[in-house]
């Protein structure tokens, strides 16, 4: 019988930051505690060993334990085979296993070269990182395993590996939006002292689509840019000027990888400053489609004035606001982060988004609460909330349909972990309730994700301990790590990012079954016609709810392949069809 006990935690973050920073705004979550069951996967490697190592390959939602076990049923193998679109990022693994210590083990990857068209994708694009692992904290959540999470991906170096370990090392093929369609096979070796001691085949297929470098699915995903102190002090010899400059270049990095990982930084831009102006510029070229502006709101701590009279004051400044954006063309891209959580009917919030939308229609106003505003209960009270979003466990369609009646764009977010089975972004969760982020998305509609923090970690060094905050929580608001010259990524970040892409996906297939539809769907492709629309739709054997979703990685992965197939076989039909005109 598992012991479960609900508290209710109140958590406010009051920080105020420039252009690159923000504050934790309100988050509440409620506290669930349940008995530990652990439940990982013990998995043989598909190898017989050689002089007592084990080398194999494995698939990019397997979490791979120092014990050898997995989260669930794993995709091991001795070769590996992927598919990926052009503009896409594709990973894998690569397995040590060994019964005695290995010594400067590295990896050494060779061309992917498709003969058809003579064309490769370069070794420049293919990068390979060593996977590290963290401590994790007994949490108040149900897990898996207490002890060493697999999580950090730490720069390619030699790695020394211990007898009866297991040691990953992450692999990421990045195939540009001019990689020509087809076949690419290469190799890689794994080296051990430096000399060759397993070669490992390779097989991508490329499709012949390209993801586009804005996401359509929007996020809003916020970087404390005063935090990077806490990880970064200054030098003995440091001038304060060069310190500060230092700190900027690091935030900057931070912010440019964020969206090569398709994670828009909210950002809170000031639209009057031509250096902000400048920031979104640069910024822009990296895919930012979707940003916060103002110095006031959610992520700093709801600073908005007491009295209705400082509130009206701020029209005038807002209306410039809209006026600078429009002239910019950037008020498309936009939103205010109006409202963080809270009692919903708070009136000072409705004042707040009235105030905005008259100094400037266009501007958006965005709200994040626990659950939905009903117009019937508290009418009028969010005619002036552009975006409600709401958080992931409070989520009652009924409600949500109410409001998107009255025309409200739809986020969702997730915080602290709940305890309940919806997915998160903490460490301690199976790989795939990262991935499925925006699958659930597409299926409800949601038209934008939110996440509060990307790296939280004032508290402790996030090398050693996963716990970051005051909570019994494990990489809670922390998917970077502070590395010596700027961002280490985590496994959380490029599963999400899998995620992404897979939304993509499913836009691209939508459009090509619009376009066939649009012609009337001639009798001999009426059954692909039928799978792509079946591709589209989730039944609840694969997304039941937010509660219930696909617990299998490998049916996952098949989905989005078929969708690749799916998407290429349209393509060819629709040019049939149109060369037939």
């Amino acid at each position: 019988m598992k012991n479960k006990i609900g508290i209710i935690f109140l958590v406010l973050g009051m920080a105020v930051g420039t252009l690159v920073t923000g504050a934790g705004g309100i988050f509440l979550y409620k506290k669930v505690k349940q008995r530990n069951s652990p439940a990982r996967y013990a998995a043989a490697a598909p190898v017989k060993a050689v002089e007592g190592v084990k080398i194999f390959t494995a698939g990019s939602l397997d979490r791979i334990f120092q014990d050898g076990k997995t989260l669930v049923k794993p995709n091991f193998g001795e070769a590996v085979t992927l598919s990926a679109a052009q503009n896409e990022y594709e990973s894998f693994q690569v397995v040590i296993q060994s019964e005695r210590d290995l010594a400067a083990v590295s990896l050494q990857i060779s061309d992917l070269f498709n003969p058809s068209v003579n064309a490769k994708i370069d070794p420049k694009n293919i990068s390979w990182r060593v996977v590290g692992y963290v401590p994790t904290v007994e949490p108040y959540y149900p897990v898996k395993y207490i002890g060493e999470w697999p999580d950090p991906l730490m720069p390619a170096a030699s790695a020394d590996v211990s007898a009866k370990t297991t040691q990953p090392f992450w692999i990421t093929v990045y195939v540009s939006p001019e990689t020509p369609a087809g076949d690419y096979q290469g190799k890689i070796q794994v080296l051990v002292e430096g000399n060759v001691r397993q070669e490992i085949p390779v097989d991508l297929h490329v499709y012949a689509f390209v993801l586009p470098k804005e996401n359509h699915l929007k996020t809003a995903f916020d970087f404390y840019g005063h935090h990077t102190k806490n990880r970064y002090p200054q030098g003995e010899s440091e001038s304060e000027a060069a310190y500060l400059a230092r700190l900027g270049g690091l935030n900057e990095k931070y912010l440019v990888t964020m969206l090569k990982y398709r994670m828009n930084p909210i950002l809170n831009v000031d639209p009057t400053s031509q250096v902000h102006l400048a920031a979104v510029d640069r910024y822009r070229v990296h895919g930012l489609n979707n940003f916060s502006i103002g110095r006031r709101g959610g992520t700093l701590g709801n600073n908005w004035p007491l009295g209705d009279k400082g509130v009206e004051d701020l029209l005038g400044q807002y209306r410039t606001y809209g006026e600078m954006l429009k002239l910019n063309k950037l008020l498309q891209y936009t939103y205010i982060y109006t409202w963080d959580e809270g009692k919903i009917g708070n009136p000072r919030v409705s004042k707040i988004a009235s105030m905005i939308h008259r100094a400037y229609p266009g501007l958006k106003n965005m709200v994040c609460y626990h659950g939905f505003w009903d117009p019937d209960e508290l009418p009028g009270w969010g005619k002036d909330v552009d975006i409600w979003c709401f958080h992931i466990d409070n989520f009652i369609e009924a409600k949500m349909q109410k409001l998107k009646k009255i025309g409200m764009e739809i986020w969702m977010y997730v915080s602290g972990p709940s305890g309940y089975t919806s997915p998160n972004l903490a460490m301690d969760f199976d790989s795939l309730d990262y991935r499925i982020i925006p699958w659930l998305c597409w299926k409800y509609d949601i038209k934008g994700f939110l996440y509060w923090c990307v790296n939280w970690w004032p508290k402790v060094d996030p090398f050693k301990s996963a716990k970051n905050t005051d909570w019994e929580q494990n990489g809670n608001g922390l998917l970077f790590y502070p590395g010596k010259d700027g961002p280490i990524a985590s496994l959380r970040l490029e599963i999400f990012r899998d995620g992404i892409e897979d939304y993509e996906y499913l836009v691209l297939l939508k459009e090509k079954l619009k376009l066939l539809g649009e012609k009337n769907v001639p009798a001999q492709y009426q059954n692909i016609y039928n799978q792509a629309r079946d591709l589209l739709r989730f039944d609840p054997s694969f997304i039941g709810s937010m509660f219930q979703y696909v617990r299998d990685n490998e049916i996952l992965q098949a989905r989005r392949d078929m969708i690749g197939k799916t998407i290429e076989e349209l393509d060819k039909i629709l040019l049939s069809l149109n060369a037939g005109q």
